[in-house]
């Protein structure tokens, strides 16, 4: 059945936030091509292809923003809020370091900012001063508290090191778009939230087992949708097999480790 709106008004906020986060996503995973040209991103001419980066990207946020539309849970729109705040302040260093304060990026940077402070309704329902940052004693637990560790250093590495970043995919910057490099910055500070937010209810698994395995849930939906789209882009975006492969079967890991947390505890 379709999920029912909420009746109230800081819930409503997030909701219809989620919705417009999937619905990005959704054109990301589909249309990479046109989205690429309007946020300034191209394939390099060596690397055809690469512009089917942003499908992986989208499937990630599709996944998890289905998920909290689908299980309507306070710890998943605050796992998604906190992935928004990095992705944030992301773009906001950029503004800050590569001269990219363009009328498009600072309209986007609003458009988050906006987007964030509505999904972060949840937020100081889920946080308690009593949480703090442990390793699991369980090894399957751990398995997964690595992967989130994972999650954060790639997306830190993207963060700081976009033209790096793209580069070693494949992507370019088209020469009238300085939004590029701030949405790289900001993908990689999504990844990065979504990482540590993953590390703190992995570190609190004993007290909250059930915000855990939901968080684990969002998190398992989100990495099957990236693989889907990586696939997509291999099949669609030919020409970049080298790192779409690698990074396939990276997402590929990550996302059966977290599946299998989850399917062991249901």
């Amino acid at each position: 059945s379709l999920p029912e709106f909420p009746t109230a008004a800081g819930a409503q906020a997030a909701f219809v936030a989620v919705c417009l986060l999937l619905l990005v996503g959704v054109l990301l995973l589909s249309i990479p091509a046109a989205a690429g040209r309007f946020l300034g991103l191209e394939s390099r001419e060596t690397r055809p292809g690469a512009i089917g980066e942003l499908r992986a990207a989208g499937g990630l946020l599709a996944g998890l923003s289905a998920a909290v539309v689908m299980f309507d849970q306070p710890v998943l729109y605050t796992v998604l809020a906190v992935a928004l705040l990095v992705s944030t302040f992301g773009r906001t260093v950029s503004l800050m370091s590569d001269r990219a304060g363009t009328l498009l990026n600072l309209l986007l940077l609003a458009v988050q900012m906006t987007v964030t402070g509505a999904a972060l309704y949840y937020f100081f329902d889920m946080f308690t001063p009593d949480m703090q940052l442990t390793m699991p004693d369980a090894f399957d637990a751990r398995l997964v508290f690595f992967t989130y560790a994972g999650i954060a250093i790639l997306g830190a590495l993207v963060m700081f090191g976009p033209r790096m970043s793209m580069a070693i995919c494949g992507l370019g910057v088209t020469g009238e778009k300085a939004s590029a490099i701030s949405t790289i910055r900001s993908a990689g500070g999504f990844a990065l939230g979504l990482g540590l937010i993953g590390l703190v209810f992995m570190g609190n698994s004993a007290n909250a087992p059930m915000d855990m395995l939901m968080g684990n849930l969002g998190v398992a939906v989100a990495l099957g949708l990236a693989v889907i789209g990586r696939l997509m882009a291999l099949a669609l975006n030919r020409g970049n097999y080298i790192f779409a492969g690698i990074a396939l079967a990276i997402e590929a890991a990550a996302a059966a480790v977290v599946i299998s947390s989850v399917a062991s505890m249901m």
